[in-house]
């Protein structure tokens, strides 16, 4: 999911082409906009403005909000500037509550409106390679499909330059979200290295995607990559980096924990 700070970014992306903020953004919230006027980037009518606006404010509600203010918007103003970015959010909120499948759907929808929306991509490919099993008949169908996503999002991420809607972002900001948004990338494809066994090059990709976000469930998926490959002192101190973490959450910490414990189980018995 986005972060506060990156959707405020997002926003004053919008103001910068064309869409005007209706007030100061407030920390840590997200703010309003008002319609374009003339050849301006933004929406075409009030109603519109008041719909898309709908879909920020819904930001901080819960998925079911979201999932009806973009809802609202598309069925409305299906010519609607924002339809990609929105359809993503709602597959986000589908993903928070579990189902995965109107999450790829929606995601999916995404790329159809804009086939460059890397968030879109990553959605795709995380879910996707996340939830295939070995006993799946068509596990190498959608692996092959999540590589690919994975793959399209780093291409847009390293050629497509700074989308439109991130045009007023600092180049720091932008710098940010694309390193995030590209370590998203390289987990979706460890997972699917994983999957297929090839355990190094998942631990690769992992760590590539480590080295962009230092993000503890990353960290935690590189340790068990590492244990699945025999390299226990390796996975011992990736569990150890996400329990001495000072940002990282308790149950993430709790996690890590219990995976070390194991991981040391594992390297004694192996040891014998």
């Amino acid at each position: 999911m986005r972060s506060v700070q990156l959707t405020i970014c997002l926003l004053a992306g919008m103001a910068a082409t064309g869409i005007m903020l209706a007030q100061a953004p407030p920390a840590g919230g997200p703010t309003q906009v008002k319609k374009a006027s003339g050849n301006q980037f933004g929406p075409k009518s009030k109603g519109e403005a008041d719909a898309v606006n709908d879909v920020i404010q819904a930001q901080s509600k819960t998925p079911d909000d979201m999932i009806k203010a973009v809802d609202n918007l598309v069925s409305k103003y299906a010519d609607t500037v924002y339809k990609s970015f929105a359809l993503e959010l709602a597959a986000e909120a589908y993903q928070q509550k579990g189902d995965n499948a109107k999450s790829i759907v929606y995601a999916e929808q995404a790329l159809q409106a804009d086939p460059k929306n890397f968030e879109a991509d990553n959605l795709l490919a995380n879910v996707t390679a996340t939830t295939t099993r070995d006993t799946d008949l068509d596990k190498e169908e959608k692996l092959t499909k999540a590589d690919k996503y994975a793959h399209d999002a780093l291409d847009v991420l390293e050629n497509g330059g700074k989308p439109q809607l991130y045009s007023n972002a600092t180049d720091e900001q932008w710098d940010k979200r694309k390193k995030q948004s590209e370590s998203l990338a390289w987990q979706a494809l460890g997972i699917v290295a994983l999957t297929r066994k090839k355990n190094d090059e998942a631990i690769t990709d992992f760590e590539k995607g480590v080295a962009l976000n230092p993000d503890p469930v990353l960290m935690i998926r590189t340790g068990r990559a590492q244990l699945a490959a025999k390299k226990y002192d390796d996975a011992i101190a990736n569990f150890e980096k996400v329990m001495n973490a000072p940002d990282a959450p308790a149950q993430i910490k709790s996690i890590a924990q219990a995976d070390r414990v194991r991981a040391v189980q594992v390297k004694g018995a192996a040891m014998k």
